[in-house]
């Protein structure tokens, strides 16, 4: 079946830039301060310096899974101008097992943490568009074992469809909303209409207006992308502190880069950001990075990533995760010969 495909990439960046929580500040930082010092002030700005892309850094396991017809092999569809989609990305439920948004055969195909095939669940017919399009992106995986993927219906409406216990159901509400991460227990994303941050209960939709984002470890965040720079603020730290991430490219740290984020969290209350975009010198030049914020607000060395696109990505911004119960994330990138996925080391 022809997939519809509904861009979400541009639109996250969007709401990322504009979104701020009620009670948040985004004052500019008072000190300047390196990685080495970033936890010493409440309040203090690092240099970002992302690269162009190259191969992931030291300490990435990788594990790969082609495309083909078999049952134990992903799915590829049409796109447009000749390209063959992949996969709608895919998570990682407590089990260890991915679960991926086979697109092309309509279904979540399951493969355990090694890479071996476990089984298919496929999609009925009342939960896809007029009962034969694909629309769901961004899935995420709940403490419960259950999962839940978001979908646009229209610029005022949303569905959510879950899958739990082998059983897929879609329920549709009234907002425009993209759910962009969870805690585990609640799917928290940003409104189309203002960027207000929502907390969806998955067994109760729709969600509700909240002030913070929230960690796997329970902790209050929140993460504003405003041109050239990241504020992030980690209200729940033993000194609640702001971390201003001002974006520069590597090669003449004076030139401004600008990139749209990818955002998880850790067990314990890090936050992993995975990062790509253009130096303001070059726009045709892809540079990226991957960085962490501690609980207490050190920031990471910035890491070397490869490009995650290609001509087989669908354009969602789902290629970051994190293994259910541990600090441990993720990177899938959906290539033009199958689905690989990037494990970073302890």
């Amino acid at each position: 079946m022809r997939r519809v495909w509904i861009g979400i990439a541009a639109v996250v960046s969007v709401l990322l830039a504009a979104c701020s929580p009620g009670t948040a500040s985004t004052t500019t930082a008072e000190a300047t301060a390196t990685t080495s010092t970033a936890a010493v002030s409440a309040e203090a700005t690092v240099q970002v310096l992302l690269a162009p892309f190259s191969e992931l850094g030291g300490g990435w396991a990788e594990l790969f899974l082609p495309y083909g017809e078999a049952e134990d092999q992903l799915g590829t569809s049409p796109g447009g101008d000749g390209l063959m989609l992949g996969p709608e990305f895919g998570t990682q439920t407590p089990d260890g097992n991915y679960w991926i948004l086979d697109a092309a055969k309509q279904r979540a195909a399951v493969f355990s943490a090694d890479g071996t095939y476990l089984e298919q669940v496929v999609f009925p017919v009342e939960v896809l568009v007029d009962g034969q399009y694909f629309q769901y992106q961004m899935p995420q995986a709940l403490d419960d074992g259950s999962i839940a993927v978001g979908g646009f219906r229209g610029e005022d409406s949303t569905a959510l469809l879950r899958i739990v216990d082998g059983n897929v159901t879609s329920t549709t509400f009234e907002g425009a909303i993209s759910w962009v991460t969870t805690d585990g227990t609640y799917l928290y994303g940003l409104s189309f209409e203002d960027a207000t941050p929502y907390q969806l209960d998955p067994n109760d939709p729709p969600g509700v207006p909240v002030d913070w984002l929230m960690t796997r470890a329970g902790t209050r965040f929140s993460i504003v992308v405003q041109g050239d720079e990241i504020v992030v603020q980690l209200p729940d730290a033993a000194v609640p502190v702001t971390r201003t991430l001002q974006l520069r490219y590597s090669e003449d740290p004076e030139v401004i880069a600008h990139a749209g984020i990818e955002v998880e969290t850790g067990i314990d209350g890090s936050i992993f950001i995975l990062l790509y975009g253009a130096p303001e010198s070059d726009e045709t030049l892809a540079i990226g990075g991957f960085l962490t914020i501690s609980p207490d607000g050190v920031v990471s060395e910035v890491e070397p990533i490869r490009n995650p696109f290609s001509p087989a990505d669908t354009g969602s911004p789902a290629h970051l995760g994190v293994i259910p119960g541990t600090s441990t994330p993720w990177l899938m990138v959906v290539d033009e010969d199958g689905v690989r996925i990037y494990t970073r080391g302890d």
